[in-house]
């Protein structure tokens, strides 16, 4: 027999376990989606579904999608050019990072799942 103790104890338990998952922003902005196409495009997938075109870069679903990422994590990344690979070593200017990360955020979504 189950007592209240134990009962609460295992409801403590089951939502410890639970994850919140990350929801969509807000609407894509026009201008921001045509900012990460044309900066992140040639090698980023930067639509809600589809494969980058380079395979060791990110779809933009799947940055947006991370467990703990943030406005404010992404911006740093963004603007600390020191974190980027080689091949994304490029300046942005900070209303392009808001534009990026704004974008970015859009992506999100409770039932995303990676494209492989």
């Amino acid at each position: 027999m189950k007592t209240p103790w134990t009962l609460a104890i295992l409801a403590a338990v089951l939502s410890a376990c639970q994850t919140v998952e990350p929801e969509p922003i807000a609407e894509a902005d026009p201008e921001d989606r045509a900012l990460a196409q044309a900066a992140c495009g040639g090698c980023h997938s930067v639509e809600a579904y589809g494969l980058s075109p380079n395979s060791d870069a990110p779809e933009f679903p799947a940055i947006a999608n991370r467990r703990n990422l943030t406005r404010e994590t992404l911006t740093t990344w963004l603007v600390d050019a020191h974190n980027y690979p080689e091949e994304m070593d490029f300046y942005l200017e900070d209303d392009e990072v808001q534009q990026l990360v704004d974008y970015i955020l859009t992506l999100r979504r409770v039932d995303y799942h990676p494209p492989y």
